[in-house]
């Protein structure tokens, strides 16, 4: 028992237990405390009389981060497949990124502690800590994806740009080679034509013949426009990456749904496709005890307070409600008013009722699922 226990605190995904989320801002706290004090060190006599409680606030993160680190370790010699050996899915995890982010966060110091390590040393690696934050920030893996999917049009740019750079140093150098110093040959040369390709334009190396003034400010133009065409690679990346994660999480909480778990995936992603975005304030009345229902609720993000029959209770993120108004359209039978700020998606019953409307069999199945649902009276029907 107290080893699954152990195993929630480690659990990834959308929707964790209480228990890992927590675990999480703790993990946080001790990252940003320890690489915020190793940032705070470079600055010459800054603790004075607080030197030795920044010690232990390092100390104690430390010893949060390596805890966090022999979990990792024994949960990849727990989870392991059957035929597979302990020490090669330790490896494997050692081995991956996020192994390699928690070593370097704790073990240079262990050893550091034994063998002595210098100052700067302890900065870098300090520093370094703030990689282990990339296991609850989708940012770094977006980018690694957005980057990955990329890669042929951002070479073909990169391929460009240095062409560019190659061929404008090259023209520059032989316009401005015999009166100018700072293009004595096609590496000096190069250094112009870098920064003004890139716009930054530092102003140490200029043309001052006429033709290579024309030939400069051509370059500027091409800088504006190709340093432009990479970003919109990403950009356009970043924008197609982040509507896939969207979908794939709300197809997760239409799949959660009782009605819906016998759905195949292109069903399930069709109804995901009918979904409306609404955003509530703190204290909104969703839905009134008495009202006829219209909608089906999926909370995003936030938390909710139902008043019903069954009693009062809160539903949070991955949770629904409301879904028996897909079904009949009888009275809400709870008042479900926002406890937050919510992010919630609707799914409106004419929408629905179109969408079943080519499937017959599939509304048998939705009715004969909602009639034992409302049999059972659980909590989460919330009509």
């Amino acid at each position: 028992m107290a080893a699954e226990w152990i195993k929630g605190l480690a659990v990834e995904g959308p929707f964790p237990p209480r228990r890992a989320v927590l675990y999480r801002y703790v993990l946080t706290l001790a990252i940003l405390v320890s690489a915020s004090i190793a940032i705070l060190d470079t600055v010459p006599e800054l603790w004075g009389e607080f030197l030795v409680p920044s010690r232990q606030a390092v100390d104690a993160a430390l010893l949060v981060l390596a805890a966090d680190y022999a979990l990792r370790l024994w949960l990849a010699w727990q989870q392991r497949p059957d035929d597979e050996p302990g020490w090669l899915a330790v490896w494997r995890y050692a081995s991956s990124a996020y192994g390699v982010f928690d070593f370097l966060a704790v073990v240079p110091f262990v050893l550091g502690e034994a063998f002595g390590m210098s100052r700067d040393g302890e900065t870098v690696f300090g520093i370094l800590r703030f990689l282990k934050l990339a296991r609850y920030s989708p940012a770094l893996e977006t980018l690694g994806a957005v980057i990955l999917a990329e890669l042929r049009p951002l070479m073909s740019a990169l391929f460009i740009m240095v062409l560019l750079i190659v061929s404008t140093s090259t023209l520059l150098y032989f316009v401005e080679r015999t009166v100018n110093p700072g293009f004595s040959s096609v590496p000096q040369a190069m250094w112009y034509s870098v920064v003004t390709l890139a716009t930054l334009g530092y102003g140490d190396v200029v043309p001052i013949t006429v033709l290579g003034k024309v030939f400069g400010g051509g370059v500027a133009i091409l800088g504006l426009c190709m340093f432009a065409l990479p970003a919109s690679i990403l950009a356009s990346g970043f924008t197609e990456e982040m509507r896939r994660q969207n979908f794939v999480s709300t197809w997760h909480l239409v799949a959660r749904v009782p009605f819906f778990t016998r759905l195949q995936a292109a069903q399930i992603a069709e109804i995901t496709s009918l979904l409306k975005v609404y955003r509530a304030v703190r204290s909104e009345v969703l839905m009134r005890e008495g009202d006829v229902g219209e909608t089906m609720y999926f909370i995003v993000s936030g938390q909710v307070e139902v008043k019903g029959r069954g009693g009062t209770f809160v539903l949070k993120s991955g949770d629904f409600f409301g879904e028996i108004a897909l079904i009949e359209r009888c009275p809400r039978t709870a008042t479900v008013r926002a406890m937050t700020r919510c992010q919630l998606l609707i799914l409106d019953v004419h929408d629905f009722q179109k969408f079943v409307a080519g499937y017959p069999h599939m509304l048998e199945d939705i009715q004969m699922t909602a009639q034992a649902r409302m049999a059972t009276n659980s909590k989460m029907d919330v009509a």
